[in-house]
């Protein structure tokens, strides 16, 4: 087992982060001669078995596996075509989209899911030409009623959801909104403090450099809600 760069190192395309076969590749990572090898320009995430990429900035590239939050953009004969916040799109069937038998003469899609619909979807491929398959069948994957939706940059997402999840908890916890940060950057969020969940998330995104953020957007969240009372 060798990690040839560190937890936060900065790596580019090519880069080798780690050598051996102990760690599986993660998103933004490829294994290539029992190495992993950085995919993107980004900083280095080791988990309890596995090694990432996040990549530094640009739009969202779909991951297989990825939990995203999608548009519905398209209805057509038998799918749904959805906008990823990527520069593609994605394909979601009707088999992988809901439990039901649907007759395609006889039922409308839309009454399902209609263009402008959000919805929270699995990323179960992505092609060398980049055509993405999503699914629903993972028990987080739901059509999103309400609430509303916040953009940051893909790269900060692990920040705004933290080391085991800490730092969303407590936005959850202290503002009572109901939260759900996909891996492509847009973030659902429903609630009486809708506005100050929001306002936090952004502001994680804008201080994601610096040391110690938990403990002081916790610290912010208390002294935003005792002047709101």
């Amino acid at each position: 087992m060798s990690r040839v760069k560190e937890e936060k190192d900065l790596v580019t395309p090519g880069d080798t982060v780690f050598e051996g076969n102990e760690l599986y590749a993660n998103s933004g990572v490829y294994e290539e001669d029992d190495k992993i090898i950085s995919k993107y320009t980004g900083v280095v995430e080791y988990g309890q078995n596995s090694v990432r990429v996040v990549p530094m900035s640009g739009r969202y590239m779909p991951e297989e596996g990825d939990i995203i939050i999608a548009e519905i953009s398209q209805v057509s004969y038998n799918n749904w075509r959805a906008d990823l916040n990527s520069a593609y799109d994605g394909m979601l069937r009707i088999d992988v989209a809901v439990d039901e038998y649907i007759d395609l003469d006889e039922d409308d899609l839309t009454d399902y899911f209609d263009v402008g619909d959000a919805i929270v979807v699995e990323v179960t491929s992505v092609s060398e030409q980049k055509d993405i398959n999503l699914s629903m069948e993972d028990k987080r994957c739901r059509k999103l009623n309400g609430g509303r939706i916040i953009e940051v940059y893909p790269s900060k997402v692990p920040r705004v959801i933290g080391k085991k999840g800490t730092m969303i908890k407590q936005i959850k916890k202290k503002t009572g909104c109901k939260i759900i940060v996909g891996q492509n950057g847009l973030v659902w969020i429903d609630g009486d403090n809708a506005n100050l969940a929001a306002r936090a998330v952004k502001k994680i995104e804008e201080e994601a450099h610096t040391d110690g953020l938990t403990d002081r957007i916790g610290e912010w969240l208390d002294e935003q809600l005792e002047e709101g009372e």
